[in-house]
């Protein structure tokens, strides 16, 4: 399967070497990337391109610690409803929980991990296994993180412990210069370590109906570009149709040009069945429409599929253990 990346996110780069003079579009052309589509929010780029974008990008720019300048250019509509519910979040951490979840939704090739340490809370950054990735490339996903706190935070913001898996280069200082802060290089992963007074305190920018909203689309978009995967195919059919009610595997066979045993079969080729990711998917969408108090629970179950709010919420109790009001009291 070919992984993708959100092509708007490119504009990132495209900012940064037009600020040093250097010319975009031949990089971007010859990298096999249409311009075009960096304007298109309903366009992905194939990574391996983004891949020989960046080593164009490496091969012309003199300065081997670029990656920290890059973040200057960073704006939430580069990657899309995640940049915007980022900014809504509540805190910090709640941010990086968004960003944990909907990463694929900016690079299929980069995966982020939150770990609680007795630092504080650690952000780990996992390139794909079969990505090439550059050490400037290090240097940008660890610098626009940074960014992307400052930006919701304020710039007083410094990390804990910053750790960057490259070799330390001869401009180190403008590296460690741009975090405020010493940086550990040759480390295994590229990380960032927040105090938790910091990536747990509230922000002035929180808007929860705003961030709510946003996550609704990203858990929408995030299936959608999962359709080379039978998994996602089927949950993505199931979530079109939850609202019309006795969604079955026939249906979703139908849809999928496949006979039900053909569809069983494959779902079990990936340790799951159809009744499984029926259930993940309505109590997926439940606790998203729970979380926002302004819908009721009578139009929740009927946006599940439940033609009676009693078996809506006998089967919430049953996925969580909680009632669907108890559920949200308690977030």
């Amino acid at each position: 399967m070919v992984l993708t990346h959100f092509a708007p996110a490119m504009n990132l780069l495209w900012k940064y070497l037009e600020s040093v003079d250097i010319d975009p579009r031949p990089l971007y052309v010859k990298a096999g990337i249409d311009p075009q589509l960096l304007s298109n929010p309903d366009a992905r780029l194939n990574s391996g391109n983004v891949e020989r974008l960046w080593q164009n990008a490496t091969d012309i720019i003199e300065d081997p610690c670029f990656g920290v300048k890059v973040a200057s250019f960073w704006h939430p509509s580069q990657i899309g409803a995640l940049g915007y519910a980022w900014l809504a979040s509540s805190t910090l951490r709640r941010a990086f929980k968004r960003a944990t979840r909907y990463i694929h939704v900016v690079s299929e090739k980069i995966n982020l991990e939150t770990t609680d340490t007795p630092a504080g809370l650690k952000i780990s950054i996992c390139f794909d296994a079969s990505a090439i990735t550059l050490p400037q490339q290090h240097d940008v996903a660890v610098a626009v993180l940074m960014h992307m706190c400052r930006f919701n935070y304020g710039d007083e913001l410094v990390a804990k412990e910053i750790t960057l898996a490259r070799p330390k280069p001869a401009c180190s200082k403008q590296i460690s210069d741009f975090f405020r802060s010493d940086v550990q290089f040759d480390a295994e992963q590229s990380s960032l370590t927040f105090a938790r007074a910091d990536i747990d305190r509230s922000l002035a920018s929180a808007n929860k109906q705003i961030a709510l909203m946003h996550d609704e689309m990203l858990m929408k978009y995030l299936i959608e570009i999962k359709q080379g995967d039978i998994v996602a195919q089927v949950k993505s059919i199931i979530l079109d149709n939850l609202p019309d009610g006795h969604i079955t595997d026939k249906l979703v066979a139908r849809e999928l040009n496949l006979s039900e045993r053909s569809l069983q079969r494959r779902l079990k080729e990936h340790q799951t069945t159809f009744r499984f990711l029926l259930d993940n998917v309505r109590e997926m969408v439940a606790k998203q429409y729970i979380k926002n108090p302004l819908n009721r629970m009578s139009d929740i179950a009927f946006l599940l599929g439940f033609s009676e709010q009693s078996a809506f919420s006998r089967a919430f109790k049953k996925w969580t253990g909680k009632s669907p009001v108890e559920y949200r009291k308690s977030i």
